[in-house]
C-alpha cells in the first residue's frame, strides 16, 4: 500500500497538489464536524442540567416557604390566643378546634403542655366522621405525647407518614410555645396534607419526560407525578442521587432510575435543616435524540461537503499545476531536479522566485527559533517570579491568620477563635471529656486604677504567659476579654483538672510582676467544670456553669479553685 501511495506521487505534480488540497479541506472539515456538535451539545446539556438544579432550588424555596407559613401560623395562634394562660380545658379544645377550623391544609392540631403533659387534640371536622381506629390504635400523635422528652425526637418537620385520620400522605409540623419569660410552656403538633408540594412539582415540569421528586430525610417519595409513589411513600434511599442528598450534597449528575429503568441526568438540592430533597430529573435518551438528529443532519452535509470539495480541488489544481508544470519542463531542460527542494542549501539553477521564496521561508524560520528561545526564557522568568509572590502570599496569609485568631494583646486565642474550636470539638470529639477552666483576675481594677492601665496590661501578658506554661500541648488558653481567661483542657479526668487548675492559681500567686521597683501580687479566682462530651452539651452552658463555680471562688474569699457540682447550682437559685 505504501508502495502505490509513493508511486501515486511521483507520477505527477497535479496529483500531488489535489491530494493536498482535498486533505487540507477534509481534515478541518472532519474536525469540525466530530467535535463541533460534542462541545456544543455539552454546553446544552450544560445548561439543561443548570437549569434543572435552579428549578429544583425553586421548589426547594417554595416547599420551604409552604412549611414555615403553618409555623407561623401556629407561633401567630399561640400568641393572640395566649394559649398557656388558658386554664378550663373545655375552653382551650373550643380555640383549638376553631383553629384547626381555618388551617388551609391542616388535618390535626395536638398540643402538649410541658407544665404537666396534659394534652389536648382537634381533628378538623371533615376527616372525623371517616376516621377508623383499629384495636388498640391511639388517637394521631398520643404516642408522642407521653411523659417524659419523647417530643424532642421529632424534628421540626417530620418525614411523610401515612396519616391515621386521612389515610394520605402527611407531615408533622412542630413549633415551641414560650411564656414571656422565653420559657418553654408547650408544643403544638400540626399534621398537614403533602398535597400542595405535589402541585407545586406539578407546576415547574415542562414538556417531554422531565419531572419534580421530592423526597423526605429518609429517601420516602413526597411528591411525583407518578400518584401511586406518592400514596405508597416509595423508599427510594439506595438510589445514588438519593444518598447523595441524604450526604446533604446539592448539584447536578447523572444516575439509574429505578421508577422508570432508564439513564436519567438531573439537577437536585437538599434542605439543609431537615435533611429533605428536590430532584428535576429528565431521561438521558431524552437529551441525545436531538444530538442523533444533529449528527445525522451533519452526515448528510458532510458528504455533499466532500463532493464540492473534490469538485474545488480538481479545478483549483489545474489552474495551479499548470505554470508548475511550464516550470518543471524548463526546469528539466535545464536540468533542475524537481524533487531535491529542501530547506537545506538551495538548489543550483533555482529560479528567482524559488530563491527568494527558499530565503525567505529559512529566514523565517530562523526567526521563529530565536523567538522561540525568548519565549523559553521569558517563562522561566516568569516562573520565579510567581514562585516568588506565591511564597510572599502564602507568609501572608499565615500572618492574617494568626492575627485573625489571636488576642492581640496577650497574643494567645481570642474569644471567637477559642469558641469556634471548642464548638467543633464538642461535635466531634464523642466520649471524651470536655474540661472548662474559667479565669478571673482578683481585684483588676485596683491595678489598673492604682498602676495604671499599662502596669495591667502588663499583668494580662504575664498572666497569658503563666496558662501556657500550666497548659499541655493540644490545651486550648484563652482570653475571653477585659480580665477574664479561659481554658480548654482536652480529655482529662476531674482530679487531673483541678490539679491543673490548682498549679495555676499557685504559679500565678507565687509570680508577681514588677512594676518599678514594687512587686504587684497577683491571684486568681477560678471555676472548674468537667463533662463527658455527648454531642448536646453546648459551649456557652458550660461557660455558664464554670461561672457559677468562679463566683463560690470568688465569695470564698478569691484566689481559689473551684469544681462546679449541683449543690453550686442549688446555692444559685436559692440566692437569685
Amino acid at each position: 500500500m505504501l508502495n502505490s501511495i509513493h508511486s501515486y506521487f511521483n507520477q505527477s505534480i497535479s496529483r500531488l497538489v489535489m491530494a493536498s488540497f482535498v486533505f487540507v479541506l477534509l481534515l478541518p472539515l472532519g474536525f469540525l464536524a466530530s467535535s463541533l456538535p460534542e462541545e456544543s451539545w455539552g454546553s446544552v446539556k450544560k445548561e439543561v442540567l443548570e437549569k434543572h438544579l435552579l428549578v429544583a432550588k425553586s421548589v426547594e424555596e417554595s416547599v420551604r416557604l409552604y412549611f414555615n407559613n403553618y409555623k407561623q401560623s401556629l407561633q401567630v395562634f399561640a400568641s393572640t390566643a395566649d394559649i398557656t394562660s388558658i386554664a378550663d380545658e373545655d375552653q382551650f379544645q373550643e380555640t383549638l378546634d376553631g383553629f384547626v377550623k381555618n388551617l388551609n391544609g391542616g388535618i390535626v392540631v395536638s398540643y402538649l403542655s410541658l407544665d404537666d403533659y396534659s394534652r389536648v387534640v382537634s381533628i378538623k371536622n371533615i376527616y372525623k366522621p371517616g376516621l377508623v381506629l383499629e384495636p388498640g390504635e391511639d388517637l394521631p400523635f398520643l404516642k408522642y405525647l407521653t411523659f417524659g422528652n419523647r417530643h424532642n425526637t421529632i424534628p421540626t418537620v417530620s418525614s411523610v407518614f401515612k396519616s391515621t385520620v386521612s389515610q394520605q400522605p402527611a407531615v408533622l409540623i412542630k413549633t415551641y410555645i414560650f411564656d414571656k419569660k422565653n420559657n418553654r410552656r408547650g408544643i403544638l403538633f400540626a399534621e398537614v396534607r403533602t398535597d400542595y408540594i405535589n402541585e407545586i412539582c406539578s407546576k415547574v415540569t415542562s414538556k417531554g419526560k422531565e419531572h419534580c421528586l421530592v423526597v423526605d430525610a429518609l429517601g420516602q417519595t413526597v411528591a411525583h407525578p407518578n400518584q401511586e409513589l406518592v400514596n405508597s411513600m416509595r423508599n427510594l434511599s439506595k438510589v445514588s442521587i438519593i444518598q447523595k442528598i441524604k450526604s446533604g450534597k446539592s448539584g447536578t449528575t447523572s444516575f439509574h432510575s429505578p421508577i422508570t429503568n432508564q439513564d436519567s441526568v438531573a439537577g437536585y438540592t437538599t434542605f439543609s435543616d431537615i435533611g429533605w430533597g428536590v430532584i428535576i430529573a429528565q431521561p438521558q435518551e431524552e437529551l441525545d435524540n436531538p444530538l442523533n438528529q444533529v449528527m445525522k443532519t451533519i452526515f448528510k452535509w458532510l458528504v455533499l461537503g466532500i463532493i464540492l470539495a473534490l469538485v474545488v480541488a480538481y479545478l483549483l489544481t489545474r489552474q495551479i499545476t499548470k505554470p508548475i508544470n511550464s516550470l518543471v519542463i524548463k526546469s528539466q531542460e535545464a536540468d533542475i531536479r524537481s524533487d531535491s527542494f529542501n530547506l537545506g542549501a538551495i538548489p543550483k539553477n533555482s529560479p528567482l522566485e524559488i530563491c527568494k521564496l527558499w530565503s525567505a521561508i529559512s529566514s523565517l524560520v530562523s526567526r521563529l527559533q530565536a523567538s522561540n528561545k525568548e519565549v523559553i526564557k521569558l517563562n522561566n522568568s516568569l516562573s520565579k517570579d510567581i514562585e516568588k509572590a506565591t511564597a510572599k502570599l502564602r507568609a501572608t496569609n499565615k500572618y492574617l491568620y494568626k492575627i485573625s485568631s489571636s488576642d492581640h494583646l496577650t497574643q494567645i486565642a481570642n474569644r471567637r477563635y477559642f469558641e469556634d474550636t471548642v464548638s467543633k470539638i464538642l461535635k466531634q470529639k464523642i466520649g471524651e471529656r470536655a474540661s472548662v477552666i474559667l479565669i478571673d483576675v482578683d481585684k483588676f481594677k485596683f491595678i489598673n486604677d492604682e498602676y495604671g492601665h499599662e502596669a495591667g496590661d502588663l499583668a494580662l501578658k504575664h498572666i497569658a504567659k503563666l496558662m501556657k506554661a500550666c497548659t499541655r500541648e493540644g490545651d486550648l488558653p484563652a482570653r475571653l476579654g477585659g480580665d477574664e481567661f479561659i481554658i480548654y483542657i482536652r480529655n482529662c479526668g476531674p482530679q487531673a483538672l483541678q490539679k491543673i487548675a490548682e498549679n495555676l492559681r499557685k504559679t500565678v500567686e507565687n509570680n508577681p510582676i514588677m512594676w518599678g521597683k514594687e512587686k504587684i501580687k497577683l491571684s486568681l479566682s477560678i471555676g472548674t467544670i468537667n463533662y463527658k462530651i455527648d454531642g448536646k452539651v453546648q459551649l456557652d452552658q458550660l461557660i455558664k456553669l464554670a461561672d457559677e463555680a468562679m463566683y463560690v471562688s470568688k465569695e470564698n474569699g478569691r484566689n481559689h479553685v473551684t469544681a462546679y457540682s449541683p449543690k453550686i447550682k442549688e446555692k444559685s437559685q436559692e440566692v437569685a
